[in-house]
């Protein structure tokens, strides 16, 4: 005997717009443009200031052990705050950025034009949390301090695509070396001796040999429009701002430049 069933289960209906407490931001236009374009340089793992994108005086921060960016938003109401990465891909996907926020040292909320919302944070959330007065001091009083464009080199696309080809590979060794012409990188294929060196012509201002740390160097070659060999630490200039390079301390294991090989 056939029997027809009515469903009677509830249904949930679409939620409400989310009730937050706390101050309201408008967004500038490029607010996401410039996490975006500082995700690349947050640290895993690291120190916690390392882990995140920095809000700090209304621009956007990246500040390691090896780098301090900065990036121009044009704003100055914004909170001290810090995003993580896997917030930033999120906001990244949607297909227009969004207008304001809503910041209460908890929670992020995020509005667009067209009526969307995200949320994110809460209560011993790891993703956000209020960015320190002295991150901020930090940040501008390296600034302040190091900051000198007397003289300069301009880097064209096509010399960065050519040093970060040479010197990019995953067998290379951490560090890496410049002098007022050239960048040298070592490879070792044994884990003990240095079975590989490689040079690339690069006319610069440095007025003695140098070293970085590799990942950090080709991280700065990859966005900087111009860049100050001959200060400790290295400034740069990139299309939306300022940034520094830590020298390292140079060691006793120099390599020879005039050993190094071209591929």
């Amino acid at each position: 005997m056939l029997q027809t069933f009515t469903d009677t289960r509830p249904y949930s209906q679409p939620l409400s717009p989310l009730s937050v407490d706390g101050e309201r931001y408008a967004l500038p236009v490029d607010f996401v443009d410039g996490l975006a374009f500082l995700r690349p340089f947050v640290k895993r793992r690291c120190k916690m200031i390392e882990n995140f994108v920095h809000i700090l005086s209304g621009k956007l921060y990246i500040v390691t052990n090896n780098l301090v960016i900065d990036y121009d938003i044009g704003s100055t109401d914004l909170p001290n705050a810090c995003l993580g990465p896997n917030e930033i891909r999120i906001l990244e996907a949607f297909e227009t950025p969004p207008v304001e926020v809503i910041f209460d040292s908890k929670m992020f909320h995020f509005h667009w034009e067209d009526g969307q919302q995200f949320y994110f944070g809460g209560s011993g959330a790891s993703c956000v949390y209020l960015s320190s007065e002295t991150h901020e001091r930090a940040a501008n009083d390296a600034f302040d301090r190091f900051l000198r464009f007397n003289d300069s080199v301009a880097i064209t696309d096509a010399v960065k695509r050519e040093i970060r080809r040479m010197h990019g590979g995953p067998k290379m060794a951490k560090d890496i070396f410049l002098n007022e012409r050239a960048i040298l990188s070592r490879m070792s294929s044994d884990g003990e001796t240095w079975t590989s060196v490689f040079t690339t012509p690069f006319e610069n201002n440095a007025d003695r040999v140098m070293r970085f740390d590799r990942q950090a160097f080709l991280g700065m070659i990859k966005i900087a429009s111009e860049i100050n060999f001959a200060t400790s630490p290295v400034c740069f200039r990139h299309q939306h701002g300022r940034g520094m390079l830590v020298e390292l301390t140079t060691g006793s294991d120099l390599p020879d430049f005039e050993e190094g090989e071209n591929d």
